[in-house]
């Protein structure tokens, strides 16, 4: 073996060892990293607690801690029943422009203009409301789990019925004209 090879492997050795230590080290901080932010403040956790301590400014001026403020959000309340619609605000759906506040077994008149309708209200809970109708042919359509939150108002030939709100077991429901 030549001195040139030698002092090539003594070099690949101290690189070897060099690497592996840096290895370890970002292995470590890595870990450490992923742990710091496992931390969950929801107060689930039933380890220490989450640092009440502010961030840190890079402006002196502003490095002084803040007291924590008590939560402004308000407390639970009871949520109000929707009073359901009555008869007479019911017919005037007839026209295909209205909205109503309904119950299971609430009865919507048909849209004759729009070819819709009547409209048997089956089922008002979480799940959403289920409405049914049976045109004069016999036709039946079921619009299942209509809720607020389903992107858009369902259409039943050229009329359209959108779930405002759902409370409990009444429902609140705008009828108007597809587009």
């Amino acid at each position: 073996m030549t001195t040139s090879e030698s002092s090539a492997r003594r070099r690949r050795g101290r690189l070897s060892a060099a690497r592996g230590v840096a290895g370890t080290v970002c292995a470590l901080l890595a870990l450490a990293a992923a742990l710091t932010g496992c931390g969950s403040d929801s107060g689930d956790d039933t380890g220490a607690p989450a640092s009440a301590a502010p961030s840190r400014s890079a402006d002196p001026s502003s490095a002084s801690p803040t007291p924590a403020k008590p939560s402004s959000s308000p407390s639970p309340t009871a949520v109000k029943p929707l009073k359901p619609s009555t008869p007479a605000e019911l017919r005037a759906c007839a026209d295909g422009s209205c909205t109503v506040v309904v119950t299971k077994g609430t009865e919507i008149p048909g849209a004759a203009a729009l070819r819709a309708g009547p409209f048997t209200v089956s089922a008002v809970g979480p799940e959403g409301v289920d409405l049914s109708s049976v045109d004069a042919s016999g036709f039946t359509s079921n619009l299942l789990g209509q809720r607020p939150d389903q992107g858009g108002p369902s259409t039943v030939n050229e009329l359209s019925i959108a779930v405002l709100t759902i409370v409990g077991d009444t429902a609140k429901l705008r009828l108007f004209p597809a587009k």
